[in-house]
């Protein structure tokens, strides 16, 4: 079954790391704020005046599990991750307001200081390569895009035992082809994972947080295609629950040889 692919290539350039196969993939795994500590940097570059600036940590061991375990299914999945602190460049806000499609974060922007701008565009230059190249392979129906991020505490509407995954498409806004977002929802529920899945109109009147960000909203604009915010529990990447991730990783990437195997 796997004589027809080859294991994705890693590249490692301007703070982002790319997997990345032959051919193009189906799936494009972001991951923009798994990034090295801004301590790394202090005093070399101006901090980000406004917006958070945690690290959202081990995602990208979940990351690369999915993108390796698809592999194994027979399923290209490829990603990015971003590595410049998120103090001085946030790779998941717009450059300028103007350009901002989150409401949520109408008051940040992703840096203040330009000499980081090259690190930032080339982040998203890397994404977009690999999702039109997908687009131009697939057509834009059979791509998903998917912002990978982390998140620690609960929210308010958070069922007792707590959320495992939220999800996120600004209200379904960004799912633009069939229910790819139910699906998942419905696949992850039946391995007994705890998931917020968002419908079309917002459980909160203002300040939703998880309601998916600029990257979730400007690459669905931009290429048509799906894409879902997708936030995973600290409780599947602390240090004692590497188990608990790899396994994560092995029921996305089964969902994903679910949804793309007749591609």
């Amino acid at each position: 079954m796997l004589k027809s692919y080859t294991s994705p290539k890693v590249s490692n350039r301007n703070f982002s790391i790319v997997l990345s196969h032959q051919q193009p993939s189906n799936v494009i795994i972001s991951v923009p704020h798994d990034c090295l500590a801004a301590g790394d940097f202090s005093y070399m570059f101006q901090t980000r005046r406004s917006g958070v600036t945690v690290r959202d940590l081990h995602v990208w061991l979940i990351a690369n599990d999915i993108v390796q375990t698809s592999f194994k299914l027979g399923v290209r999945v490829d990603a990015v991750r971003f590595l410049m602190a998120r103090t001085y460049v946030d790779a998941n806000r717009a450059l300028s307001q103007r350009e901002n499609l989150d409401p949520d974060a109408y008051d940040q922007v992703a840096l203040e200081d330009q000499r980081l701008l090259s690190v930032y565009r080339y982040y998203h230059s890397e994404l977009q390569r690999l999702v039109r190249r997908s687009v131009q392979k697939f057509g834009a129906n059979q791509v998903l895009f998917i912002d990978l991020h982390g998140f620690g505490q609960q929210p308010a509407i958070a069922p007792a035992q707590g959320y495992d995954l939220i999800l996120g498409t600004a209200n379904r806004a960004t799912i633009l082809h069939g229910n790819v977002d139910v699906d998942f929802a419905k696949f992850m529920e039946q391995k007994n994972y705890s998931v917020f899945l968002p419908n079309e109109q917002p459980v909160v009147s203002e300040g939703d947080p998880f309601n998916a960000g600029q990257n979730t909203r400007w690459y669905a604009q931009q290429y048509g295609i799906n894409a879902i915010q997708i936030e995973i529990s600290r409780t599947f990447r602390q240090k004692n629950a590497k188990d608990r991730g790899e396994q994560l990783a092995r029921d996305v990437a089964e969902f994903l040889l679910e949804c793309y195997k007749k591609v």
